[in-house]
Parts: structure tokens; C-alpha cells; sequence
């Protein structure tokens, strides 16, 4: 029987590397699974959930040999397998939980390299819902393949106001950041080109606006006149008229 939450969270957090390979006990254990210099007592039906070992524990029974499997990893796989066997063992509980970025990035690494797709889906969803950077992003987009998550994170930064910092250059490595520091440049010439062409459209308008004025003062000024003209010469024409009537 798999122990309590409180139990697994505190044997994960206990334990340190040392030249003895340090043991991880989760609860009633069937398998062993040596993790670089550590240990985790766990549950084969959890690890046949993983594509890759499941075939390495198919082999494994075939050939009587004890149930521990050993593989290694870089420095960070120890905290990584500690990180999601908090998720896979807090799914075997009422629910829901919440887990930190952390916790969840590593599951996703795990679940990626070692083929458990549901794990792999479960972890891009909270993933997706935390409140990551534009670089965070970018940065696991390219580790875990989620071009979605490039596109929106490079839009982010190549149209947000403020340059990438020193740091974040750093996150994303030198040809990440020359193709959005090209692409902020571009924006920003699209942009002048579009100010620029906002700018003279409204010259534009303002000069035809100007030309409409003059036109119709012009025209009002001219039937004024013809007006002035008519009234004149009726005024002249009456003049007469009665000048002939009074010989």
C-alpha cells in the first residue's frame, strides 16, 4: 500500500547524495529504481506507466533478475525523479493538487524521456496555466518541443517595450536572441513605416481639408458676388423704369 502524502514529501525532501547510494523509501515498495547514487523504493505499476521502462521491466521478468532498475542522469535527475514522483504519487489521492513550476517541469522531463504521455500532457496543462516568463518559456519549448509556446513567448519579447536584459540573453542562449533582436528591429521599422505613413496620410488629409475650405469660401464668395451682381443690376433696371414712368 502506497504511504501517505506527508510520509512521501518527507522521504523526498530528507535524503542527500553521498557515496553510499542513498535510499528514498515511498511506502511498501515492489521495485527499486537507482536513480545516479539514489535509490527510489517504489511501485512497478507507477513505473510501467512509462513506455521505456516498462520494456526494461518485461526483460527484467524474463529473466528472474532481482526488481531494481538502474539508469543515469545529469545532475539535476535525482531532484527531477523526486519532483515527479510528488505528482504521480499525489494523483493516487483525493485531489486536486497544486504543484510548483518546478515540480511540474521536472515531471514533464521525465515523462518526456522516458515515454508517458499522459504524464507529459498532464504537466504541459498546470504548465501552461502557471504564470511563466517569456523566457521560462521560450527555454522549455525547445527542451520539451512545444513550438507553441516559442511563437507566443517570441512575439512576447520582440514586441514588448523594454530590451532583453543581460540575463535573459543568457537564458536563452546567443542565437535566440539575435532572432529577436532582428525581429524587434524589423517591428520597429514596420511600425516607423506604419507611423510614418499615419503621418502623411494625415498631412494629406489636413492639406485636402485646407484645399475643400478654400474651394468653398471661394464659391461662396463667387455666388455672393453673382448675388450682389443680380440685386444691382435689378435695383438699377427698377431705377430706370421708374425714371422713364415719372417723364
Amino acid at each position: 500500500m502506497v504511504g501517505p502524502i506527508s510520509s512521501l514529501n518527507s522521504s523526498l525532501d530528507s535524503f542527500t547524495l553521498s557515496d553510499a547510494p542513498t535510499v528514498v523509501d515511498l511506502g511498501d515498495g515492489d521495485i527499486e529504481l537507482k536513480v545516479n547514487n539514489t535509490i527510489f523504493k517504489t511501485h512497478k505499476h507507477l513505473l510501467n506507466d512509462f513506455g521505456r521502462l516498462r520494456e526494461v521491466i518485461k526483460g527484467m521478468e524474463r529473466y528472474g533478475e532481482a526488481p531494481c532498475i538502474s539508469i543515469y542522469r545529469d545532475e539535476h535527475g535525482v531532484e527531477d525523479f523526486k519532483n515527479m514522483f510528488q505528482v504521480l504519487y499525489a494523483s493516487l489521492i483525493k485531489g486536486p493538487f497544486e504543484f510548483e513550476a518546478p515540480v511540474l517541469v521536472s515531471s514533464l522531463r521525465i515523462a518526456t524521456a522516458y515515454d508517458y504521455p499522459k504524464l507529459r500532457e498532464f504537466s504541459i496543462d498546470r504548465l501552461e496555466s502557471a504564470k511563466l516568463s517569456a523566457v521560462q518559456r521560450i527555454k522549455l519549448s525547445g527542451e520539451f518541443g512545444l513550438s507553441s509556446w516559442d511563437e507566443s513567448a517570441f512575439r512576447e519579447l520582440a514586441s514588448r517595450e523594454e530590451p532583453l536584459s543581460k540575463d535573459e540573453a543568457r537564458e536563452i542562449g546567443v542565437d535566440r536572441f539575435e532572432e529577436i533582436v532582428r525581429a524587434r528591429e524589423e517591428m520597429q521599422r514596420r511600425k516607423g513605416a506604419v507611423e510614418e505613413k499615419v503621418r502623411r496620410d494625415e498631412e494629406e488629409r489636413k492639406r485636402r481639408e485646407e484645399e475643400e475650405r478654400v474651394k468653398r469660401e471661394e464659391e461662396e464668395k463667387k455666388k455672393r458676388e453673382e448675388e450682389e451682381k443680380v440685386k444691382k443690376e435689378a435695383e438699377e433696371k427698377a431705377k430706370k423704369q421708374a425714371e422713364e414712368k415719372a417723364k
